[in-house]
């Protein structure tokens, strides 16, 4: 069963959105209001996800959730009264994975649930993706560089100088992209 975090963000309380969870059979661990710092808060309870009711949503409530989703993303959904789409582009933007503009139905709430974490789950699928690919590049540049240092230093040709890599990397049992950063920081020292 989920643990659902509850966040006030709106000039009423958390009544409206507290019993539809509870007619949906939803398991509420905590209740704050929008001021409390969240990123702290979402570490000490540790919710599967997050609920914010909210007339529309304050700046400093999206100021939160970019820190949480730098720190410990969790699936966010936003039930406001604001339908203004640069509003909403906001919220999306901070992280928000559903915003919901038309009331609060328990019928709709489990599934509203689904959809969030599967797009939550996606988004945090692309960005591991993204984070793997950006590191591949940055080795492969580094392995470039130091292949080039090599080159000068040793005036060996492009294929040779990228075997002499290759061949110590294997004999220190390091990957080939830290002998690179090696050598590129050795080279940097008699500059």
């Amino acid at each position: 069963m989920l643990k659902i975090m509850l966040v006030n963000d709106a000039d009423h309380r958390l009544g409206r959105l507290r019993r539809a969870l509870e007619d949906a059979g939803i398991n509420i661990v905590a209740e704050v209001d929008g001021g409390m710092h969240l990123p702290q808060y979402i570490e000490a309870v540790q919710p599967d996800a997050i609920l914010i009711d909210s007339d529309s949503p304050s700046r400093d409530i999206l100021e939160q959730l970019v820190v949480m989703h730098q720190h410990q993303p969790r699936p966010v959904v936003m039930f406001a009264d604001n339908a203004d789409q640069e509003v909403i582009r906001q919220a999306i933007q901070a992280g928000v994975s559903a915003y919901i503009y038309d009331g609060i139905k328990s019928s709709r709430i489990q599934a509203l649930l689904q959809v969030a974490s599967a797009r939550f789950q996606a988004e945090q699928q692309l960005k591991n993706e993204l984070a793997d690919v950006q590191g591949k590049l940055s080795d492969r540049k580094r392995v470039e560089k130091a292949k080039g240092i090599l080159m000068q230093q040793k005036q060996l040709p492009e294929d040779e100088a990228y075997q002499l890599l290759r061949r110590t990397a294997m004999n220190r049992n390091i990957r080939i992209a830290e002998l690179a950063q090696q050598i590129i920081s050795a080279a940097n020292l008699l500059l």
